[in-house]
């Protein structure tokens, strides 16, 4: 049984890459680069039908990492978290939290 994103291929050499500006937002809100992957693998998908898609990491999304690697306080600070990328590339355009 599989628990990741069913477009996620963990045996493939497909690096997400991340912008220029993912790269400076995840400093300043402080997500690695193992939470940006985590959240590409495990994220549930909203497409924007413009060329770009969003990784959201749900409650759904958790549960199916809790199932894999157990429950940790870096799963936990990863709810709310979301991926923006480009569906013609292996870019990351922004890393964020959403706030209710």
């Amino acid at each position: 049984m599989s628990h990741g994103n069913e477009h996620y291929l963990p045996s493939s050499r497909t690096k997400r890459e991340l912008s220029r500006h993912a790269q400076k937002r995840s400093c300043q809100r402080g997500i690695s680069a193992g939470s940006a992957a985590l959240v590409v693998a495990f994220g549930e998908i909203e497409y924007d039908n413009c060329g770009g898609v969003r990784y959201m990491m749900t409650t759904k999304a958790l549960e199916n990492l809790r199932r894999v690697v157990g429950s940790t306080q870096k799963v936990d600070a990863l709810a709310g978290m979301y991926a923006v990328g480009s569906t013609s590339d292996s870019t990351l355009i922004t890393l964020a939290h959403r706030h209710n």
